[in-house]
């Protein structure tokens, strides 16, 4: 009995043995640590004082270098272009023809009036030689009427075939040309552009959102002659000008003059143009972060020590960064930004 308790005890002692070995056979389980939580970051406000200082609101644009003496040209009746003799960059003297439409035999019938315009003179001057011998002086007013009668039809067949031709009213370049040999056109749509580059301007044409209002005649301009060099300029003239082929679109064509016209200018190049609109010298500003639209309102958010609160503006001139503050706010006032 003895011996088979101490049996028993052995074979319970290597049996645990076992198990506790086993188990170590098996990875450790392992709990993950959370990530420790973060502070959200502290709320910055950003302010702004209200300050003095100088203001403008400009207009930065593209001019393009045109001659003052320019004119668009056109048939005066419609039809298709039988020939097209010149081309955009040509030289052209005052009076050339540039263009012609298709005049069926118009050219013709002129040749056969002024034939028969001639043969109407000669009997005339013959009839007049013998007035008062075998012309009755009734006789010669006849001739005289089929005189006048040929005259005119000579005029009229001239005049259409003059507004089939498009000629040169000065000398100087072809800027554009807008058709093709062929086309078909209307009358007095423009088909040429000419101008005579002797004594140059710059034109901008602005866009439709631009408030022409504030714009008058010897108004300073800025001009990018060339490089960074800017030299002064004024507005000479505001004008409604055509664009494309012609087709009026009622677009502002600003005309610019240079203080100095001795400064030479590039035929047709593009030069930055800058048009000063309004300026104030010692004007009330805030930069335009500060400011807020909601519905139509404008207003700013004053901080007031701890305290904040919402101030109605009027604003005036906005320039690239800040605008002029009208009514609403003192100057070192603080402003909260967006």
């Amino acid at each position: 009995m003895r011996h088979r308790r101490h049996l028993s005890i052995g074979l319970l002692a290597i049996i645990l043995i076992t198990l506790g070995t086993g188990c170590t056979l098996f990875p450790e389980e392992r709990v993950d640590t959370p990530p420790p939580l973060l502070s959200p970051p502290e709320v910055r406000t950003v302010t702004y004082p209200v300050e003095r200082g100088y203001i403008a609101s400009e207009l930065r644009t593209l001019g393009r270098v045109a001659a003052v003496r320019e004119s668009t040209l056109y048939f005066r009746r419609s039809g298709r272009i039988r020939e097209l003799l010149i081309q955009a960059g040509d030289t052209i003297k005052e009076n050339q023809v540039l263009a012609k439409l298709e005049t069926g035999d118009l050219e013709h019938r002129l040749e056969l009036a002024k034939i028969d315009q001639e043969k109407v003179n000669m009997d005339y001057d013959r009839m007049k030689s013998l007035v008062g011998l075998e012309v009755s002086p009734y006789e010669l007013k006849l001739k005289q009427l089929d005189k006048d009668k040929a005259a005119l039809e000579v005029e009229r067949l001239e005049a259409e075939l003059e507004s089939s031709t498009i000629r040169a009213p000065f000398g100087g370049k072809i800027v554009s040309v807008y058709a093709r040999e062929r086309d078909a056109v209307e009358a007095y749509k423009t088909v040429i552009k000419i101008a005579d580059p002797v004594e140059l301007e710059i034109q901008v044409s602005l866009p439709y959102g631009a408030d022409v209002n504030k714009l008058v005649r010897g108004q300073k301009v800025l001009v990018n002659v060339i490089g960074e060099t800017w030299v002064d300029g004024y507005i000479h003239q505001i004008a409604i000008g055509e664009e494309g082929a012609s087709v009026l679109d009622n677009k502002p064509i600003i005309q610019i003059r240079l203080e100095d016209a001795t400064i030479p200018l590039e035929f047709d190049s593009l030069v930055k143009v800058t048009i000063l609109l309004e300026e104030a010298e010692d004007a009330l500003l805030v930069p335009k972060a500060a400011l807020r639209n909601y519905m139509g309102r404008r207003f700013v958010r004053v901080l007031d020590g701890d305290a904040r609160r919402e101030v109605d503006v009027v604003v005036g001139i906005e320039g690239d960064t800040h605008v002029q503050i009208l009514k609403g706010l003192e100057e070192n006032q603080t402003v909260i930004g967006k």
